[in-house]
């Protein structure tokens, strides 16, 4: 029988790996190792087709925490969070990679001792001629240091805005408070000279008393006011429902306003049907004041309408101006806190009114519309679900 010819040994798992580098020059290959394991920037790491670690250069043993006799060999996953584990995220890279050539991402990585640190990972997959995949190539930078600096400036861009906000009230809270106060002071001063002792209260001092009456009551809204806008920053609005009819409650709102339009030059108009629904009372004439008020203030001379109807199943109130108008950039930041289209030198205001109007009308399931065109006046309608 004719002898067979030996074969040759088969060569080990890790001999195999190492093949396609060992069909480069020597030189290559030396100048290749040279350079991979001077840089200690980033972590570059060889893993083999099924996320085993191949190769390990001293960058990764320095940003991960492992040498590289306690690596190799061992399944990249080690690397990532328990959670990303769970989750399926170390096959999902090299599956990524391995059609579509490359994958990266940013996230959260594990050192050896427990520590996590926010890396930046690229994963390239490795094809022999024949288009084999042999491998995956990894490089990882450690980013802690520059997401912490972002996130510091960050913070610090949130505080200076906070800080502006805060200068802004404590502006227009000034603003506001001096005008009335002073004509309290002022009617204080002029009640305290006309009134005697055992004297009957002429009509002219009957006025002024008056007058006081109102300015007692605008200071005592404003605190109240500026009360209920802390408590709904925190996130609570609380209802009390009860059940009433919407076209009366717009009726008083718009009564209590009408003495202010006219003082301005113009006239509240109002349309109404009765409507029954279970509202906050209460909390839902504060809204309805905010968008009148607001029509107020801009509409000048100008008639404002306001109407009370129903629109499918919700009912809806409707206040129309024909003031300035309001730009569409600026349409959704007037109901932020403090924010207005016009500066307050030009209209007074705390610049809440608008943004409690949409907290309570969106604490009870409704929501607000606005329409407006620069020049030619804005829309504003509530609308309200009927029932909880």
């Amino acid at each position: 029988m004719p002898r067979s010819t030996p074969r040759a040994p088969a060569a080990s798992g890790h001999a195999r790996r190492r093949a396609p580098a060992e069909r480069q020059p020597a030189g290559e290959r030396d100048l290749f190792r040279i350079l991979v394991e001077g840089v200690r920037e980033y972590a570059i790491v060889l893993l083999d087709p099924a996320g085993t670690v191949v190769t390990w250069n001293p960058g990764a043993e320095r940003i991960e925490g492992y040498s590289s006799g306690e690596i190799v060999g061992r399944d990249f996953s080690i690397l990532f969070p328990p959670e990303d584990v769970a989750a399926g995220r170390p096959a999902l890279a090299l599956r990524e990679a391995g059609e579509l050539g490359t994958y990266e991402q940013e996230g959260w990585r594990l050192r050896k001792d427990g520590s996590r640190f926010w890396a930046s990972a690229v994963i390239t997959a490795i094809r022999d001629p024949a288009g084999r995949l042999t491998g995956f190539a990894k490089v990882t930078r450690d980013l802690t240091e520059r997401r912490r600096a972002a996130e510091a400036r960050r913070n610090l861009a949130e505080a200076r805005e906070a800080l502006r906000a805060r200068d802004d009230f404590l502006a227009i809270a000034s603003h506001e408070l001096r005008t009335p106060l002073t004509s309290l002071r002022l009617l204080v001063d002029a009640l305290s000279r006309s009134l005697r002792a055992g004297e009957a209260v002429s009509p002219a001092q009957a006025e002024r008393l008056a007058q006081l009456s109102r300015l007692v009551a605008r200071f005592g809204d404003l605190v109240a006011n500026m009360m209920d806008a802390a408590a709904m920053a925190s996130g609570h609005v609380e209802l009390q429902r009860s059940t009433f009819d919407l076209a009366g409650l717009v009726e008083e709102v718009v009564g209590r306003w009408a003495d202010e339009a006219r003082r301005r030059g113009g006239e509240l108009q109002l349309a109404a049907i009765p409507i029954s629904g279970s509202w906050d009372r209460a909390r839902l004439a504060e809204a309805i004041s905010g968008i009148v008020g607001n029509a107020v203030k801009y509409a000048g001379t100008t008639p404002i309408q306001v109407s009370v109807g129903q629109e499918g199943e919700r009912a809806m109130v409707a206040v129309e101006d024909h003031g300035p108008g309001i730009s569409l950039e600026d349409q959704a930041r007037v109901f932020e806190r403090f924010e207005r289209a016009a500066p307050v030198s030009h209209y007074g205001g705390f610049g809440l009114g608008l943004w409690a109007a949409r907290q309570v009308v969106a604490a009870h399931g409704g929501e607000i519309e606005i329409r407006s065109t620069p020049g030619k006046g804005a829309w504003f309608a509530i609308r309200l679900p009927p029932a909880p």
